[in-house]
């Protein structure tokens, strides 16, 4: 145990991929601490959540972009695995290449505030 208390979820669209993070997470000794939902991201409001982690297609990142850039709080941490955000919508802070799986981290600036 790292001595953080903090719940983690996860939302995926393919039921297969929730069973297998449900399962991964309890052999892992983690499952009381997660919590896996199948849901369309697209319909899922992502203002509660203060680090987001995107594993996505290449195709969804321009629409990806503005929906987090709408939705999410000041100071939400937010890491893009493999393909990037829209760089006409979020500045990354840091890049980490690493062959085929680069991420690229951005935060939510201070100034911007969900709309209601």
């Amino acid at each position: 145990s790292s001595g953080i208390n903090a719940e983690y979820g996860g939302i995926e669209l393919n039921i297969w991929l929730v069973l297998y993070s449900r399962l991964r997470s309890l052999l892992a000794g983690t499952s009381s601490k997660t919590k896996f939902f199948k849901a369309d991201l697209w319909k899922t409001d992502l203002s509660p959540y203060n680090t987001i982690i995107v594993f996505g297609a290449d195709s969804m990142m321009s629409d990806l972009s503005v929906k987090l850039k709408q939705e999410t709080r000041p100071q939400t941490d937010i890491v893009s695995c493999r393909f990037p955000l829209d760089s006409e919508v979020w500045q990354s802070t840091s890049v980490i290449e690493d062959g085929h799986n680069p991420l690229w981290r951005y935060k939510q600036d201070e100034t911007h505030c969900p709309d209601s």
